[in-house]
């Protein structure tokens, strides 16, 4: 099935009102942070299962060339070999693709999803069976990675406010090997400083940039910072 662009936009707009809703109640202490990432994360599943179209379940909403001009800048802050995870995979889409670029590239990554919505984590499954055992089913809050990666990539956006500096610490500490890469994005404009500022408050330091703008005149970033050496501080989100 596809979605005309008016379909999409209601799904937009229905997505985002539970998503507001969702939050609103979070805030007032209606519901615990995990009841909050599933309310959003089955919002977002409801959404993205409603097209056929990899890209629209991947969240984007665009052509093949624009996806490549908005995602490949990924590689660009990966190392060039080694294995890679995508937090928040949905149906494995953005994996998928950076494997496709990384061979064109020379780069010799292995790709991993961790996915918090079942439904899209099995329709990454069955998209992708080459990939079936890489794609893990988890909240990443408190999900105990089979190995530490090379590099892992995460985005900030449905993180509950205040909570995203404890998750980059987290995710430096237990799921990326010493010295290895963790990635945020990418991100716009208008929230590079506030991520940059993240990985400060992560103890994570002044974090690496690259960019890319595509042929709209957009610009994107994803931000990136080596794990510590020492990763004996455990981090972990704090339980509401």
């Amino acid at each position: 099935m596809h979605l005309d662009s008016a379909e999409r936009g209601k799904h937009k707009l229905h997505t985002q009102a539970v998503i507001d809703m969702a939050t609103d109640e979070l805030e007032r202490g209606v519901l615990t942070r995990g009841e909050w990432q599933r309310r959003v994360s089955d919002a977002l599943a409801a959404a993205y299962l409603a097209d056929d179209d990899p890209r629209w379940q991947s969240g984007f909403d665009g052509d093949a060339t624009l996806w490549r001009e908005a995602r490949s800048l990924v590689l660009d802050a990966a190392p060039v070999s080694g294995t890679l995870l995508d937090i928040g995979c949905a149906t494995g889409y953005l994996i998928e693709s950076l494997s496709t670029w990384a061979t064109e590239r020379g780069q010799n990554l292995e790709f991993y999803g961790l996915e918090l919505n079942p439904a899209l984590a099995a329709e990454a499954r069955r998209r992708l069976p080459y990939l079936a055992t890489h794609i893990f089913t988890g909240n990443v809050s408190d999900w105990a990675p089979p190995q530490r990666f090379s590099a892992v990539r995460t985005g900030l956006e449905y993180v509950p406010a205040g909570e995203a500096p404890t998750l980059l610490e987290r995710l430096a500490h237990r799921f990326v090997t010493p010295g290895g890469r963790l990635l945020v994005g990418p991100v716009n404009d208008d929230t590079i400083a506030d991520t940059g500022t993240t990985f400060r408050q992560a103890g994570l330091g002044e974090p690496h940039v690259v960019s890319a703008t595509d042929h709209r005149g957009k610009t994107r970033h994803v931000l990136w910072a080596a794990a510590p050496s020492d990763t004996s501080r455990p981090g972990g989100l704090t339980k509401r």
